[in-house]
């Protein structure tokens, strides 16, 4: 299976960020567990038609963030202590959250009117 089946990137914006993201959001769902090995910075940057650099830096920041660790005989690889992910969990919630309020304020909607949608969708969404 292609590793970054799923990753759509925007062209018009940053890449880096966007792949630490996306690498960050598969830590939190669970499809990236420890000791999962990590495409080689040639074959993501062949894969997804970007630069190595770019490549190399979203690794670098990634395992400064205590995600990934790197073996020069192994290459890269999943190591998120249960804390890191736990911090990156909330991170996701926190986002996610902003995400809604930001455009139910620009919808119009009031505070109750957002609950009360929350609600109403919680129940009809299997």
């Amino acid at each position: 299976m292609d590793f970054w089946h799923g990753l759509m990137l925007d062209r018009t914006q940053a890449v880096c960020p966007q792949l630490c993201r996306y690498i960050r959001s598969r830590v939190v769902s669970g499809s990236l567990t420890n000791d999962t090995r990590m495409p080689s910075r040639r074959e993501t940057a062949a894969a997804l038609e970007i630069n190595p650099n770019t490549v190399q830096k979203a690794y670098k920041q990634l395992e400064d963030e205590g995600i990934l660790v790197t073996d020069g005989n192994l290459g890269s690889l999943v190591r998120c202590s249960e804390a890191v992910r736990m911090r990156l969990c909330e991170q996701a919630k926190r986002e996610m959250a902003c995400g809604f309020v930001q455009k139910a304020r620009e919808l119009g909607l009031t505070y109750k009117q957002a609950l009360d949608l929350i609600s109403d969708t919680w129940e009809s969404i299997p």
